[in-house]
């Protein structure tokens, strides 16, 4: 099914999901099932998703204070790779428009 997707999917939208790995959907279900039963509130299938969850905490509830602490001292430094990651996009993404000119 994913090779179906790849084939449809816009050149632009590739370049961008390009920067980071696909998981198989095994992997992905198996991760967020164990969430749910552990009565997780944010359930990230990787290390990207994890810096994510971490980056837009806000008023989401955190049952542990290690957790927490995390979430709070890392904020800033994860608000700066964030805005790395999107100059980045948007550089490929003005890039495509350059070459579809």
């Amino acid at each position: 099914m994913f090779h179906v997707e790849n084939k449809k999917k816009p050149r632009l939208t590739s370049i961008i999901a390009g920067s980071s790995g696909a998981m198989q959907a095994d992997e992905v279900a198996k991760k967020v099932l164990n969430g749910i039963k552990s009565g997780s509130f944010i359930v990230p299938c990787n290390f990207e998703g994890f810096l994510l969850a971490i980056a837009n905490a806000g008023l989401s509830p955190q049952r542990s204070y290690l957790m927490a602490f995390v979430e709070v001292v890392s904020a800033g430094i994860l608000r700066i790779a964030g805005l790395c990651f999107q100059w980045t996009w948007y550089g490929s993404i003005e890039k495509w428009h350059a070459q579809k000119k």
